[in-house]
């Protein structure tokens, strides 16, 4: 009876054995990412697009400005019918800045994600490496880990130097 138990915690402890001997790192991508010069000219380009879409956007409301303050000065000499016609004009302007500001928007998270996608597919590929490299069975991102303890190892300074960054 005493050998089957034997045998049997023996063999239950078999897989820990094993996990005990793999490599497991982390890692900061947050940290690479911002270190990149590729984001700090994709960080530039999203710039220059917000400036056009707002200097878009600040010019339809300035028409629409001056045309709600053309239609308060004439509305009390205006008809009926035109003053019904102007105050649609003035709704119909409203509905278009909200679509064009809309789209402007989706169009930004796209140019973000156009642009985001080559850069963060890099840092993988230099992970990849540095984990294939030194032999690690895995690789978590330093954020997500509930706690790190001081024997972990911390890859962020190696793929930083796959990368060519300091």
């Amino acid at each position: 009876m005493k050998k089957t138990i034997l045998l049997l915690l023996a063999v239950l402890m078999l897989p820990l054995a094993g996990m005990a001997q793999q490599k497991i790192a982390v890692v900061d991508t947050q940290a690479i990412i911002e270190a990149l010069p590729d984001v700090k000219t994709a960080d530039a380009r999203m710039q220059e697009l917000n400036k056009k879409y707002s200097a878009e956007l600040q010019a339809m409301k300035d028409e629409y400005d001056k045309k709600a303050g053309a239609y308060v000065k004439e509305q009390p000499t205006l008809t009926e019918a035109i003053s019904k016609s102007r105050q649609q004009e003035l709704v119909d302007m409203q509905n278009r800045m909200q679509q064009a500001a809309t789209a402007m928007d989706e169009d930004m998270q796209r140019q973000q994600e156009t642009l985001m996608a080559p850069i963060r597919q890099k840092v993988m590929d230099a992970i990849k490496k540095v984990g294939d490299e030194k032999g690690y069975a895995y690789v978590c991102e330093k954020g997500m880990m509930l706690y790190t303890g001081a024997s972990a190892i911390d890859i962020t300074a190696d793929v930083k130097g796959k990368l060519g960054l300091k």
